[in-house]
């Protein structure tokens, strides 16, 4: 006979039932429960399942709450336990245990803390030890993958899938982040985790969830319902005959979305917008249009933090002039109008010029500390400079353009990447809208642009071209924000010299 003490097994040998379908009698619950999860700190965290019809399912949990749910007649439960709050450097180990009329599921090393879904395409998905044509995973990835040894880190990794219509599960299990583990996963979640888990304010379990496909486009993302009753997303993002997957309409929402809902999480990362890079602002309207249904299927305004594009130019030797999308990044900032959102630069992050050619840039470890301080700074209430410089006013004397950014997002001072006072990818533009490159240094908290070719400046343009690799930053090493002062649709750029 098995003898079971919460938090402790005394005698015998415990079978792990993490999840499965409806068999007979047996309680189930979906994938997402199981053994080493990470459960949302200080909430009444939603548990769900499968049982006998009219049967009464028991839950029973380490940290000493307890809950019991009558199974409907469609063979379906739902409770919700209350859940501790977590405390910084303690990572206690539970057991969890779901009876019912003719089983009990355990899950064994449940700790308590953080959740986070981590969703978005290629570059949310680009592994620690990433390889394709030639590339070497992130920057040290070696080193980098043998230091990651964070046993209450949990990793989980929902796998692709594409059904028509909302699944209830989903095939994945919790691993704790080890070198073995963390090899295979997500690096810009990974970092993110990390980044929480050493902050001693915060140093409690953090689980991350990658949900991401990819090459995935928004749409397939986001409810067909949704997509259906607006004539822009029928028009646009329904085909009769969609290419593939990553273009189906609802097919990872169907599959990799509903079957974790409503599990509860703190909140979500974005990493995507390269298949939707043509839609302008169409992108906008159905990101916030994906936001708030989720947040509407969760029951709450979970967090959410977005990351903007990377520089990218195509062809041999191409030439910046050119900027849609660099629009598309302004229409990706968008997301801000909702509450409780934030969006990260990258156009700092190329680390060499041959990047700019590339989808996937290997400095996802900044990528990753940019999403954990905004999640420091509104989620955790740290002292912690989240935001780069962002576009305030300017004044203009003679061909002088003297900018200014918005005091709190100074932070201790103006920089560049490299410490010098010469800043790169800023355009000036007179009254016929052509755009020359010009000279910019940094003066105190101000930023002087001048442009020979321009004797009467009238427009200013940072860093909005496609393949604008930008060095000006504050002095903790948060990018500023691509900005322009005009609202033109077409002008003309004029090639750097």
């Amino acid at each position: 006979m098995l003898k079971v003490v919460f938090g402790q097994t005394i005698i015998g040998v415990i079978l792990l039932l993490s999840a499965a379908t409806v068999n007979g009698q047996n309680v189930s619950m979906p994938n997402i429960f199981g053994s080493n999860m990470v459960v949302q700190q200080n909430t009444y965290a939603p548990f769900w399942g499968w049982a006998a019809p009219s049967s009464t399912i028991e839950i029973e949990t380490g940290w000493g709450e307890k809950a019991k749910a009558i199974v409907g007649s469609d063979g379906k439960w739902k409770t919700t336990i209350k859940t501790p709050k977590a405390i910084p450097g303690k990572a206690p180990k539970y057991l969890v245990t779901v009876k019912g009329h003719d089983n009990t599921l355990y899950f064994e090393d449940v700790q308590i803390g953080e959740v986070w879904v981590c969703g978005g395409q290629s570059n949310m998905v680009f592994l620690m030890n990433y390889k394709d044509s030639g590339m070497q995973g992130v920057i040290d990835y070696e080193k980098e993958i043998a230091a990651a040894k964070y046993p209450s880190i949990r990793l989980y990794n929902v796998a692709k899938a594409t059904p028509s219509v909302p699944d209830t599960n989903c095939k994945g299990s919790w691993r704790p982040c080890t070198p073995s583990s963390v090899a295979g996963f997500s690096a810009a979640a990974y970092y993110f985790g990390r980044q929480l888990y050493l902050n001693k304010a915060v140093n409690v379990p953090i689980g991350l969830i990658l949900d991401a496909v990819s090459g995935s486009s928004i749409q397939a993302w986001i409810k067909k319902d949704t997509l259906l009753a607006n004539a822009d997303f029928k028009s646009r993002y329904v085909p009769a005959k969609p290419k593939d997957a990553n273009n189906t309409p609802s097919w990872y929402y169907n599959g990799m979305i509903a079957p974790i809902i409503p599990y509860a999480i703190k909140g979500v990362l974005w990493y995507q917008g390269e298949s939707n890079a043509g839609d302008g602002k169409l992108y906008t309207k159905a990101n916030i249009a994906m936001l708030r249904d989720w947040r509407k299927d969760w029951g709450y305004n979970f967090s959410f933090y977005a990351v903007q594009l990377t520089p990218r130019l195509w062809g041999v030797n191409p030439k910046d002039v050119v900027y849609g999308r660099a629009y598309f990044r302004e229409w990706q900032s968008k997301i801000t109008t909702e509450p409780n959102t934030g969006i990260i630069v990258t156009s700092d992050l190329l680390i060499n010029k041959e990047e700019v050619g590339m989808s996937h840039p290997r400095n996802k470890k900044e990528i990753g500390i940019r999403l954990a301080n905004w999640a420091l700074a509104k989620d955790y209430k740290q002292p912690v400079q989240y935001l780069g410089p962002v576009y305030d006013s300017h004044t203009i004397n003679g061909n002088k353009i003297i900018v200014k950014f918005k005091p709190e997002t100074i932070g201790k001072g103006l920089t560049t990447k490299d410490g010098g006072i010469d800043v790169k990818c800023f355009r000036v533009a007179g009254v016929e809208n052509v755009f020359y490159p010009a000279k910019a240094v940094i003066d105190g908290n101000s930023i002087v642009v001048t442009c020979d070719k321009v004797s009467t400046p009238i427009s200013i343009r940072y860093a909005v071209s496609d393949g604008a690799m930008t060095n000006l930053m504050n002095k903790e090493g948060n990018a500023a924000y691509p900005f322009r002062t005009d609202n033109l649709d077409k002008v003309t750029y004029i090639a750097e010299e």
